[in-house]
């Protein structure tokens, strides 16, 4: 390696490591063409992943997903395990988040965020995977004794559990109307299950989907509140770094999903 980086700072005619007996670092021409050569680097991995993936050839490298609880749980779970029968030599890691990364910096090949707030404008390229309704729930123990709301802002003295990133709760009325609800939420989380489980111990008024709500309500231990206020429903998404050519390993995850959606949906 040392012989190889002399014969490079002799064809550039500059000094790219300023060398001692104890350590080697960068000079500001050899940080300089780093910074360089790494998106070259890096679209050499995209060239020999996108090849693999055109070939139908055995994965390797590295996937790295970030992906909400929820959704690695419910949906990346049996994509995964396919892959990784099917590619012996590829490693996956999955970090769950509870925000948006971005995968750019962050570093993961697809990043997916489930919100009902728009995304920030970037230089990621986004991909819709489905549309979630969200609906009030809350226990008949907790709504005993209460006069039930018929409007978004009779909701401001009640406890609510939610998310940050959920906040402000924005509603829609058939009849055109509209209204906005954000007061400090008493239990505040990203984890679904630990809000559906708050409010049928009867701790407040929960937001969540309505798919994620209908055993409770069936089984009547939640009740659905302001049935005809539309809250801004959930949107997944996929982010994927901006780049020209898609890795094999990339979109077989998408691929994946795809299939899984569509079976669900018919």
């Amino acid at each position: 390696m040392s012989t190889a980086i002399s014969r490079l700072e002799a064809g550039l005619g500059v000094r790219l490591l300023e060398r001692s007996t104890r350590s080697l670092r960068l000079t500001e021409a050899g940080l300089m063409f780093l910074n360089d050569i790494a998106p070259l680097f890096s679209k050499l991995d995209d060239v020999a992943d996108h090849l693999q993936g055109q070939l139908h050839a055995p994965l390797s490298g590295t996937l790295r997903i970030a992906s909400p609880y929820e959704f690695a749980s419910a949906h990346l779970t049996p994509i995964v395990m396919t892959i990784m029968a099917e590619h012996p030599a590829l490693r996956i890691e999955i970090d769950v988040v509870t925000g948006q990364l971005d995968p750019r910096s962050s570093g993961h090949d697809l990043s997916f965020v489930i919100t009902s707030q728009p995304l920030p404008d970037s230089g990621q390229m986004g991909k819709r995977l489905y549309t979630v309704t969200q609906g009030l729930f809350a226990a008949p123990s907790f709504l005993a004794g209460r006069r039930m709301p018929t409007h978004p802002q009779d909701l401001l003295q009640w406890p609510l559990l939610g998310t940050a990133a959920s906040m402000p709760w924005r509603f829609t009325h058939p009849d055109g109307q509209s209204s906005e609800v954000n007061p400090p939420l008493r239990l505040q989380t990203a984890n679904a299950d630990l809000r559906r489980q708050a409010a049928i111990a009867g701790q407040g008024v929960c937001i969540m989907s309505h798919n994620f709500a209908k055993e409770a309500v069936a089984a009547g231990l939640l009740l659905p509140l302001l049935p005809e206020w539309q809250l801004m429903p959930l949107i997944a998404t996929a982010l994927i770094p901006n780049r020209s050519l898609l890795p094999g390993k990339t979109r077989l995850v998408l691929e994946g999903l795809a299939q899984r959606f569509s079976s669900l949906a018919s």
